[in-house]
């Protein structure tokens, strides 16, 4: 139910990715640098696949290719932007994809990763330039305060 209501919130926000892009064409300091752009319409999604505990890996990766999973994820129509695995935990993915793919992600997600992964998706986006913009401003404001 969460992976559902993650996907409704993702074409809910597809008038703020919009709105994001008029904002980062505005003039002035974008909030928005560092984030690829694969359409003017595209929305960065992370997915969150939790090994379900009671398998193996061996049975885990026999479940992965009877049901096709690597031949639907990613999508094709996204862009990896980061993949890592958290021992214990799992896959933590990732993606940049139009708006319009996100039916093919929750596809995959549910027809190929069921029975091996729990499956969580969030809406997100990138921060790291956010912050170090943030850092350099706070420093260049401790300077201007001596």
């Amino acid at each position: 139910m969460r992976i559902l209501y993650s996907f409704i919130l993702a074409f809910c926000c597809t008038a703020f990715s919009l709105h994001a892009q008029v904002e980062r064409n505005a003039p002035g300091p974008s909030t928005l640098t560092g984030v690829p752009d694969t359409t003017t319409d595209s929305v960065l999604v992370t997915v969150v696949l939790k090994y379900q505990q009671d398998k193996s890996f061996a049975e885990l990766r026999r479940r992965l290719e009877a049901q096709g999973f690597w031949e639907v994820f990613p999508p094709k129509e996204s862009r990896v932007v980061s993949w890592n695995v958290a021992l214990g935990l799992g896959h933590l993915i990732t993606l940049k994809l139009p708006s319009e793919a996100v039916r093919n992600l929750y596809l995959a997600i549910s027809n190929g990763a069921w029975g091996a992964f729990n499956s969580e998706v969030f809406l997100s986006y990138e921060y790291l330039p956010i912050w170090e913009d943030y850092m350099e401003r706070r420093e260049e404001a401790k300077i201007d305060k001596e």
